[in-house]
C-alpha cells in the first residue's frame, strides 16, 4: 500500500486536514470502520516513516492497539511499542495530557501492564476526572489478572468519581468468579456480592450487563427472567413479590436535615436571590407553624394548567388543596407574593384554608419548600413537578445525593393535567432500586434502543425493564 501517496493525495483536497493531524484521523476513521487489517499496515508504515512520531499518531496508534486486541492477540512487536511509548513519554514530559493518559491506560491494560496506569490516572486527576472507560477497562484488567483486592479499591475510587462500571467490568468480574470458584454455593456467595454492589449504590446497570447475571445465575440453577414491576403496587409481574420501600433511618434522615438546612437555606446559592431578613421571616415562620403533613410548591402546581388562563391556574391549586383538606391533612402553602394579585385576589380564598409562606417576587422559591419538608420531619410530603436535580446536585457528595433521592421517591406527589383533567400523582410505593428477598434479586436494567413513544415523563423510573433472579424451590 502506498501510504505515503495516498497522504499527499488527501492533503491536497480541501478541508481541515494537514500535516500534523492526518495520521491520527486516518487511524480513527480506519478503527472506526474496523478495518484494521488497513490499520496494521498504516501502522507499520508510521513507525518505519518516523523515529519522532507526533503525540497525534501516537495516540492514534495507542488507541488502535487497545481496539484490536479486544479480539486479537497484539505481537511483541506491537507490546514493546507501547511499553516503549510509556516510557519515552514519561522522559520526555513529567506530567501527560487528558487524551495521552486515556488512550496509554488502554493500551496498557490491553497488555496487563495495569501497575503503570496508577500513574496515568494520578495525571488525569490534576486536570479532570477519569473517564467511566478509563476506569472500567483497569477494573477488568485487574480482574482478568486475579487481582480482586486491586479491583475492589478502583470500583470504590471509581464511585466516589461518580464513574458507575460499565458491561466490560461486570463482564471480567463475573468471569473472575467462574474461574476461580467451582463450588456452587461459594458462586452464588460472590455473584450476590455484585448484586449487592448494584443495590447499595442505586445502580440501573445496561442490558447487556443484565443478560449476563440471568446467564450466570442460570447456569446455577437459578430461575432468570426479564419483568416488569407495577408502580402503583411494586409488585414483580413474574414473581408476585412485592418490592420494599426502604425507608431513611433516624440518623439518615436527621443528616439530610442538618446539610439540606446547610446547602439550600444557608448555602451561597439562595442568597443570590433573597434576603437574609426573608430567611429568617422563613425559618421563625417553620419553627412557630411545623410540622406538616403537606408542602406544597403552589406555583408550579400552578402552572402545570399553563400560563395562560389564571382562572384554570386557581382552578388546580384548589383542587390540589380539597384533595388533601378532605384527607384533614395539615397543609402549608408556598407561594410567591404576586399570586396573591390573580384574578383580583381570589386566591385568597383557598390559601386561608391551609398555612401559607409567600415569597419575594425576585426569591427563589424551589429551596424553600424543599426546607420546609425534610425541616417538618420524616413523615412530611411535597407537592411539585419538579425533578429537583438541580438541588440534588449542590448536595455534591454521592452518599448524601442518594438520601436525597431516596426521599424524594417516597415523599413526592406530582400533578399533571393531560386533556384538562388534573391527575394527582402519588409517591412511589417501593424503592427503585435492585433488592434481595430470600433467595431473590430484582435488578433495574436500561433497554437498549429505548424509542421516544411520548409517554409522560411523571419524573419517577422506568418500571418496565427489571430483571427477576430467584432460587428454584
Amino acid at each position: 500500500m502506498d501510504w505515503k501517496g495516498i497522504k499527499e493525495n488527501v492533503l491536497l483536497k480541501r478541508g481541515s486536514l494537514n500535516s500534523k493531524n492526518i495520521d491520527a484521523v486516518m487511524l480513527k476513521v480506519m478503527v472506526g470502520e474496523k478495518k484494521f487489517d488497513a490499520a496494521l499496515s498504516y501502522a507499520s508504515y508510521l513507525k518505519l516513516s518516523s523515529d519522532d512520531l507526533s503525540l497525534g499518531a501516537i495516540n492514534g496508534l495507542l488507541n488502535f492497539y487497545y481496539e484490536y486486541s479486544k479480539e486479537n492477540d497484539l505481537s511483541k512487536s506491537e507490546k514493546e511499542f507501547i511499553l516503549k511509548t510509556y516510557d519515552q513519554l514519561y522522559n520526555k514530559y513529567k506530567v501527560l495530557d487528558y487524551t495521552t493518559c486515556d488512550k496509554l491506560l488502554h493500551a496498557l491494560c490491553a497488555i496487563n501492564e495495569w501497575k503503570k496506569c496508577k500513574r496515568l490516572l494520578s495525571d488525569i486527576h490534576l486536570s479532570s476526572i477519569p473517564t467511566h472507560s478509563a476506569y472500567s477497562t483497569l477494573i477488568a484488567t485487574l480482574f482478568k489478572n486475579n487481582n480482586k483486592a486491586e479491583a475492589m479499591k478502583f470500583i470504590q475510587i471509581s464511585l466516589n468519581d461518580k464513574r458507575p462500571l460499565q458491561d466490560i467490568a461486570y463482564d471480567e468480574w463475573i468471569r473472575y468468579i467462574f474461574r476461580k470458584y467451582k463450588d456452587k454455593n461459594t458462586m452464588l456467595k460472590y455473584l450476590n456480592e455484585i448484586c449487592l454492589h448494584i443495590s447499595n449504590n442505586c445502580e440501573v446497570v445496561s442490558l447487556t450487563t443484565a443478560t449476563r447475571l440471568k446467564e450466570a445465575f442460570e447456569e446455577l440453577k437459578w430461575i432468570g427472567r426479564f419483568t416488569q414491576i407495577r408502580k402503583q403496587s411494586g409488585h414483580c409481574e413474574c414473581c408476585n413479590l412485592k418490592l420494599d420501600c426502604i425507608k431513611l433511618s433516624e440518623d439518615e434522615f436527621a443528616t439530610l436535615q442538618r446539610v439540606v438546612k446547610e446547602k439550600l437555606i444557608l448555602g451561597k446559592d439562595l442568597f443570590l436571590k433573597t434576603s437574609p431578613e426573608e430567611l429568617k421571616r422563613f425559618t421563625n415562620f417553620v419553627e412557630k407553624t411545623a410540622p406538616y403533613d403537606i408542602v406544597l410548591d403552589a406555583l408550579n402546581i400552578a402552572y402545570t394548567a399553563g400560563k395562560g388562563d389564571v382562572n384554570e391556574r386557581i382552578k388546580i391549586l384548589n383542587l390540589v388543596v380539597n384533595h388533601f383538606l378532605d384527607q384533614n391533612k395539615k397543609i402549608l402553602f408556598l407561594g410567591r407574593r404576586h399570586m396573591l394579585n390573580w384574578k383580583g385576589g381570589t386566591l385568597m380564598h383557598t390559601v386561608k384554608k391551609v398555612y401559607s409562606f409567600f415569597t419575594e417576587n425576585i426569591s427563589q422559591d424551589d429551596p424553600y419548600f424543599i426546607t420546609a419538608a425534610i425541616l417538618s420531619g420524616p413523615e412530611t410530603d411535597i407537592v411539585s413537578r419538579d425533578l429537583l436535580r438541580g438541588h440534588r446536585f449542590l448536595l455534591q457528595q454521592e452518599n448524601l445525593q442518594r438520601l436525597f433521592q431516596m426521599w424524594q421517591w417516597q415523599h413526592q406527589w406530582m400533578v399533571f393535567v393531560p386533556r384538562h383533567k388534573a391527575i394527582i400523582q402519588a409517591p412511589l410505593t417501593f424503592t427503585p432500586c435492585a433488592q434481595n428477598h430470600d433467595n431473590s434479586w430484582h435488578l433495574p436494567y436500561q433497554a437498549e434502543n429505548i424509542l421516544n413513544t411520548g409517554q409522560l415523563n411523571d419524573g419517577t423510573p422506568d418500571c418496565k425493564n427489571w430483571l427477576c433472579l430467584r432460587a428454584k424451590k
